[in-house]
């Protein structure tokens, strides 16, 4: 009787568990929802969450020994040589000889004669060079730009483009014509004086083109500032522009139009009007170093921050404590200011996110370097900066696209114009970075098997394997010869190679893949790819630059949903099934991998992000090297 008793009361204690087991493992796997179809209480969904909390239990309780992200390295991982930077090649506009005979009218004789002189002061490019002189030699030599009385309207209103080029992130000294001293000049300056005529004429056509260059395409190569990029700007061609320019009348509005028609772009230069205007009236007194401050504490320093927190529009102007107290309260109201009130603790927890650190409402040395890094001047130069990087945007992203914006570890899906899905992103290391390039989506893989690079197995599988070759096996690796002959890890000499080896290495679909559940292909020379991971917890981190260089993605079964059209339900069921399966994406899908250090967020506003992998100062360098250059 006892025993029966005792199994019936079992019975019901498992009856009873098994009832709240989806219950209590709801609660456990919250932070999985976005991985789980919802269905709630059926027992797919236990079964599944029972799938995850297996792939924890693997993450955390690995059998002892070397792992393959921690061994020693052969070779180490060597950041990028120092830059030195290569303008675009400049030569002299000037020719040997013209077939044709010198022009019998005064101007255009002069500017024939011009384009002779072997004391030409205009520097262009090779391609430039060829459509202005081509240009000049289709029309006889007329001047584009002026008349024997000075400019005329035309020229004067591209002159005075050229002259407010600053507020399109551009340098007006560039572009003012070596003929004149100053954009301030007259335009009947040089009335009757052919010579000078000619070169201004010859000198604003030139510096139009330029301008149409870099308005279209960047003023830098981008190639040339960092191997990580992988970018050719559609810039104008010059012969394509200086028929428009010569034939137009509206020439202003042609050059206006070949700035970036990106809503980045308005939001980029209202942003710069607004930050140069504060340059003459903002202190960029450095905010000094010290302790870690908590709210309620007090610190000296704290005036200093609450104005740098109002100047960055983080506080209200004057949000402080009240100016106007008696003199009896005046020392509490000094207390005051100088206490980590709530305010200032909020506005500090927005600027810490938006900064990717730690959101902690508190002041530590992280969040007084970001500040310190927040000057206007340095604000102005990142949006210059971030202009430029605009402008090698593709000019056709694509009705529907996939845009990583690499600085802010955040990737973006875009459908005729409107943002309709973001998630985290890890990037590569700063030693192994990401490229940044564009491509067009094709395939999403499910459970797919990972194929170790070849970098990764030099650097960080053969120092393991010479020690230990049964390594591979144990883990559940396949070893392939170049025949396709699978063989087992304890069986080949590892011993005997210092670089390359002659196999290729595969970690099988499992649930503690490298690449997760999906994997998202866009084949291109970098090798670059999107994937799932394991290693959840690093998506907590505010800066999460870990990858060898491909992309992870924190919600790849939604990311998948996204480009394939296909269910929450239908994409568990491929996943569920462990078998690899590749599926083609239909729709035509652009992939824009970019570094914005600042990028405007969903409501419009500018936010500034860390330069991660140091290409701002790459830019800074770049820069300078130009301007020496086109001296």
């Amino acid at each position: 009787m006892q025993l029966t008793q005792g199994l019936a009361g079992t019975s019901a204690l498992i009856l009873a568990l098994l009832l709240m087991a989806p219950q209590a493992s709801a609660e456990r796997d919250m932070d999985y929802s976005t991985r789980i179809t919802p269905k709630s209480g059926s027992i797919f969904e236990y079964f599944q969450r029972k799938r995850i909390e297996r792939r924890e239990w693997l993450e955390h309780n690995r059998l002892p020994g070397p792992l393959i992200q921690n061994a020693p390295a052969i070779e180490k991982d060597v950041p990028e040589p120092p830059l030195v930077y290569r303008p675009e090649k400049l030569e002299s506009l000037n020719v040997d000889t013209f077939a044709e005979v010198e022009p019998t009218e005064v101007l255009p004789a002069a500017i024939y004669r011009e384009l002779l002189s072997k004391q030409a002061a205009l520097r262009v490019t090779s391609d430039e060079k060829s459509a202005i002189v081509d240009l000049y030699r289709s029309n006889g030599f007329k001047p584009l730009w002026t008349t024997p009385e000075g400019l005329d309207p035309r020229g004067q209103g591209v002159l005075g483009l050229l002259s407010k080029s600053a507020e399109e992130a551009l340098e007006p000294s560039d572009y003012l014509p070596p003929a004149l001293g100053s954009f301030n000049d007259r335009p009947d300056v040089f009335k009757g004086d052919m010579v000078h005529l000619a070169r201004l004429d010859l000198g604003l056509t030139a510096m139009a083109l330029k301008y149409a260059r870099h308005a279209s395409g960047g003023r830098l190569i981008p190639n040339r500032l960092t191997r990580y990029n992988d970018i050719t700007p559609e810039t104008v061609a010059p012969a394509t522009a200086i028929k428009v320019l010569a034939w137009s009348p509206f020439p202003i509005e042609y050059l206006k139009n070949l700035q970036p028609h990106h809503p980045a772009y308005e939001l980029f230069k209202a942003e710069l009007a607004k930050k140069r205007a504060l340059l003459h009236v903002s202190e960029n007194e450095d905010i000094p170093l010290g302790n870690r401050v908590k709210p309620g504490d007090s610190d000296q320093r704290l005036p200093l921050v609450r104005h740098r927190l109002e100047r960055l529009g983080y506080l209200k102007p004057g949000s402080g404590p009240p100016q106007d107290l008696s003199s009896t309260d005046r020392t509490k109201a000094e207390t005051a200011a100088m206490t980590l009130d709530p305010e200032m603790s909020d506005a500090l927890k927005t600027f810490q996110s938006e900064a990717q650190l730690t959101d902690t409402g508190s002041l530590d040395q992280a969040t007084v370097n970001a500040l310190n890094g927040r000057t206007e001047q340095r604000n102005v130069a990142k949006l210059i900066y971030n202009i430029e990087r605009l402008r090698w945007l593709p000019k056709d992203l694509g009705r529907k696209y996939v845009l990583v914006n690499q600085a802010a570890y955040q990737l973006t899906v875009v459908d005729d114009g409107r943002e309709v899905w973001r998630t985290k992103v890890i990037i590569g290391k700063p030693q192994t970075q990401t490229v940044a390039f564009h491509d067009r989506m094709e395939t999403v893989v499910f459970n797919p098997s990972w194929g170790v690079p070849p970098s990764i197995i030099k650097n960080e599988m053969l120092p393991i394997l010479r020690r230990d070759p049964s390594y591979l096996d144990r883990l559940g690796y396949r070893v392939v010869t170049k025949s396709g002959q699978i063989v087992r890890s304890s069986a080949v000499e590892w011993s005997a190679y210092n670089k390359g080896v002659p196999y290729s290495i595969e970690q099988p679909p499992s649930d503690d893949n490298a690449l997760g559940e999906v994997k998202f292909l866009f084949p291109n020379s970098n090798s670059i790819y999107f994937h799932d991971t394991p290693a959840r917890s690093l998506f907590d981190r505010s800066s999460r630059a870990f990858s060898h260089g491909c992309v992870r993605v924190e919600n790849p079964r939604i990311f998948a949903e996204n480009l394939l059209g296909l269910s929450g339900e239908e994409v568990a069921r491929r996943i569920d099934s462990g078998r690899s399966q590749s599926a083609k994406v239909k729709q035509d899908i652009k992939v824009h991998l970019t570094y914005f250090t600042a990028w405007p967020d969903s409501t419009g506003k500018i936010i500034y992000y860390d330069d991660v992998y140091g290409r701002d100062e790459r830019m800074e360098s770049a820069f300078s090297a130009t301007a020496v250059a086109t001296r």
